[in-house]
């Protein structure tokens, strides 16, 4: 979808243009020429250029077809062409779209990529938060090669991280196991609603200044305890809940305790109910120090008094602290990198090439890297010292950084890619194997099986639908707990993450894409089943629960998430709930159009939010669009800005940091698409989304191949999509299904 100057887009000269298409000449001739020619050009648009000019710009081509196919052009007012004049000129444009195919760029591991990769090689795993710099978001996912520019500051970090990598995979002495013990002797908080009593240090507080336990390294001094040394860190703590009678969270964080509001959580660690305690491993860096949040408190402050405080606490009595821990000596990296000793340089850089990229390097670069190892050699360097100036030089080479993709995919290649879509890592030994015995490419499916059962399967999982459904934001506010009394921070965690576990119970049960619309079900945790008001579920895990026949729930539109997303501080937001439908849903874009000038529209008079909307409708430069994006937002009124129903607006006024002044109104929702369909509420956008199941589901599957291949997907993708489709629908739409006739399909295998 296009703004304003698209509606009447498209111009083209009508002399002597397109002598092999002259339908489609006589077309833009007869309807387009007038308001984009020479004499006139609206929306700053003028397309009377030369035909190659015109066709070699993908973007515009898309263009054109979408107000084609939408009706959007011709205008309403202007004459129309008829049904089978307009059909051609669609056939003629997809024609020229295939035929024109832009190429893929060049694409370099994301940031997660990276340190998955390292992981896979090493057994290592890495934090490279404050290494590498995040990844670009282009059109909803960062994968996208377009977006993976290489900055001068991008080159300095990648150098920064493979020191960093370098001298921890290949250590000059085996770091020495360290024991930590500490009870309540040693235990300090924020002094917000953390305290000592008796043998045991009791948190009440979850935020914004966090109550938290951390550790001094004598009980007689306040000295906080630090991280030694790089390495596997395994924590015993025996800790449990007072005044609760439900499973409890406690939130892993590192930074300097005495400023939790800095903190930055690395992990969270359920505790059912009853429990005394937790162990957890975590990878750490020197100089990390560790703190334990009571993430599922119920109170944001219990002020300087946190002893009166009678609800739900958490009690630590003891932490016991172990690390690195050093399996074996020397490590399985050290061993993988340097598999015996005494090797030439030549031997030794082909040995890591091919073990960080599965493939020999081009002749040249493998003269340039045995320098570097003769060099460090010569300069005295031990064994280990010049492995690792090649590691390190190697770690900031393109043949690593960057996916290497021919035109058509090698096997191997092919296996990275399918690697990189469904593991977010390297091909392991299986996928290697049958790749290069070609079995790959014969039989796709039964690698996309194992590939899907393994544990790493859910890294697709995490990223594809945190990207894909936005679930990082869900958590980016509020909820105002001024408002909102009774809404915790806990649940609005479950609700981030029920996209995600809606979205593995379809893949893992090879269930159909359909229950994306609609189910009759919901997964739900402890938490969230309490807020839906469903039958008691026991813990943090997600599990399916069968909705009762009154409920409006199911499917992603129905999801306090989604609509906690799509709202601000203290109140719903119909465009952007509008707008998320038809981006994520539909696979529609939305984008302003490049002249438009921010303005608030006159509005002036408007007595409610409905009659705003539908004054902002009636702006020529918005009404194309908000007429599909707010009947689609607007009949999901009658669900509040963290997903509950309600009757009434509730409209909030700040008069001062504690007083709030609330206000109710009507909800009237009910709206037209520009086809005529109605909606009016939560069961009517369901009709119709039911109705446009098709629509909706090649999106789905176009979100699937954005990601699979890393760029976006676009008209000259119709035909592998419509092919996903038929393969999907031959068994009851599978989600599945669709992602391994993705892989199967001859277009996986295409640059």
């Amino acid at each position: 979808m296009r703004w304003h100057w698209i509606a009447t887009l498209l111009v083209f000269a009508p002399h002597g243009f397109l002598p092999a298409e002259p339908q489609l000449e006589q077309f833009f001739t007869r309807h387009c020429v007038k308001c984009h020619g020479p004499e006139k050009q609206k929306g700053k648009v003028r397309l009377d250029r030369p035909p190659d000019a015109l066709f070699s710009n993908a973007e515009l081509l898309e263009t054109v077809v979408s107000v084609l196919e939408a009706g959007d052009m011709p205008p309403k007012k202007a004459p129309q062409p008829r049904a089978e004049a307009r059909a051609k000129a669609l056939q003629l444009l997809q024609k020229r779209i295939l035929t024109n195919r832009p190429a893929n760029t060049l694409k370099r591991l994301t940031r997660a990529e990276y340190a998955n990769t390292l992981l896979d090689l090493f057994g290592v795993e890495f934090d490279l938060t404050g290494l590498l710099p995040p990844d670009h978001v282009e059109h909803g996912f960062d994968k996208f090669g377009e977006a993976h520019l290489m900055s001068p500051h991008q080159v300095m970090a990648y150098l920064k991280t493979a020191r960093f990598l370098a001298e921890r995979l290949l250590p000059e002495a085996r770091p020495e196991t360290g024991k930590w013990e500490f009870d309540a002797r040693h235990f300090h908080g924020s002094g917000r609603g953390d305290y000592l009593e008796g043998e045991g240090f009791l948190l009440s507080a979850f935020r914004p200044w966090r109550s938290n336990v951390h550790f001094s390294t004598r009980p007689d001094a306040y000295e906080r305890f630090k991280i030694p040394a790089f390495g596997r860190y395994r924590f015993e703590v025996k800790a449990h809940s007072v005044n609760s009678k439900e499973g409890e969270i406690i939130g892993i964080n590192l930074g300097d305790g005495r400023y939790p509001v800095s903190f930055r959580g690395i992990r969270r660690v359920p505790m059912p109910h009853g429990s005394r305690g937790f162990t957890v491993e975590l990878t750490l860096k020197a100089d990390d120090e560790v703190s334990f949040t009571f993430d599922s408190g119920r109170v944001q402050s219990t002020g300087d008094k946190p002893r009166k405080h009678k609800g739900a606490k958490m009690r630590f009595t003891h932490v016991k602290v172990t690390g690195p821990i050093i399996g074996q000596w020397p490590t399985a990296a050290m061993r993988a990198i340097l598999p015996k000793p005494g090797m030439k340089p030549p031997e030794l850089v082909d040995h890591l090439a091919l073990l960080l990229t599965q493939r020999p390097l081009p002749v040249a670069d493998r003269a340039g890297f045995a320098e570097i190892v003769t060099r460090r050699q010569k300069a005295g360097d031990s064994p280990v010292g010049a492995a690792r100036s090649v590691l390190i030089a190697l770690l900031t080479s393109p043949h690593f950084i960057y996916k290497a993709e021919s035109p058509q995919l090698t096997d191997v290649e092919l296996a990275h890619r399918l690697s990189y879509f469904l593991w977010n890592s390297v091909p392991d030994a299986g996928l290697l194997a049958a790749a290069q015995a070609g079995a790959l490419g014969k039989n796709p499916q039964a690698q996309v099986s194992r590939i899907l059962k393994d544990a790493k399967a859910e890294r697709f999982i995490d990223d594809f639908t945190l990207q894909w459904l936005q679930l990082d934001k869900v958590n980016a506010f509020g909820p105002d707990v001024r408002v909102f009394k009774n809404i915790r921070r806990m649940t609005v965690n479950s609700m981030a993450r029920e996209g995600r576990a809606l979205f593995r119970h379809l893949l893992h049960n090879d269930l159909s894409m359909e229950h994306f619309i609609d189910s009759d079900f919901v997964m739900v945790n402890d938490r969230l089943a309490r807020f839906y008001g469903l039958p008691r579920v026991e813990g943090d895990a997600f599990v399916p629960v069968k909705l009762p026949g009154e409920s409006e729930r199911g499917g992603l539109v129905a999801q306090a998430g989604f609509l906690k997303l799509t709202s601000t501080d203290f109140a719903t937001s119909p465009i952007n709930r509008g707008a998320w439908i038809l981006n994520n849903l539909y696979n529609e874009k939305i984008e302003p159009p490049a002249d438009l000038v921010i303005t608030e529209p006159d509005i002036r008079g408007s007595t409610n939010i409905r009659e705003a909307l539908l004054k902002h409708q009636g702006l020529e430069s918005c009404a194309r669009c908000h007429s599909r994006i707010d009947p689609l937002g607007f009949a999901l009124e009658y669900y509040d800005p963290v997903g509950r129903k309600r009757a009434m607006y509730r409209h909030v006024e700040v008069l001062s940091k504690n007083k709030l002044k609330f206000t109710k109104a009507p909800i009237d929702a009910v709206m037209k698409l520009p086809d005529g369909r109605e909606v009016r509420d939560l069961p009517t956008l369901k009709q119709v989304l039911k109705s446009d199941k098709e629509r909706i589901l090649k999106g789905i599957i176009g979100k699937l191949i954005s990601y699979a291949h890393g760029r976006e997907v676009t008209l000259a993708d119709r035909p592998y999509i419509d092919a996903v489709y038929q393969v999907s629908r031959s068994r009851d739409y599978s989600l599945r299904a669709a992602i391994e006739a993705i892989v199967a399909h001859p277009e996986f295998g295409r640059k």
